[in-house]
């Protein structure tokens, strides 16, 4: 697969007369250096996002998702893993003022 892209970016970029520079095929570890996005939508309807913005399922109450998912996109990877852990800590403090007035 590492190939294939390799092969199709190079064709793409020869086509647009982009120069192609000699370069090392390198493949980083699964999750290296990503944070897989977009699949859990954060917002506060539920017709249109998966969770509300304390990253708890709208559909099940006691369910926190606090990885990148609720992302729409990411703006690059600096930072990233630190909005992760902010919306992260964010989350719990929701959560314990929840399980403190009995309301989870």
């Amino acid at each position: 697969m590492m190939e294939d892209m390799y092969g199709w970016m190079e064709k793409i970029l020869r086509a647009s007369g982009a120069e192609v520079l000699p370069s090392r095929k390198t493949l980083e570890p699964m999750g290296d250096a990503t944070h897989e996005s977009g699949t859990a939508r954060m917002g506060s309807d539920p017709k249109s996002s998966v969770l509300n913005p304390y990253c708890q399922s709208h559909d099940v109450q006691n369910l926190f998702v606090t990885d990148a998912s609720g992302f729409v996109s990411l703006p690059g990877t600096h930072g990233i893993t630190t909005w992760i852990m902010a919306l992260a800590w964010r989350s719990a403090d929701y959560l314990a003022e929840q399980m403190r007035t009995g309301e989870i």
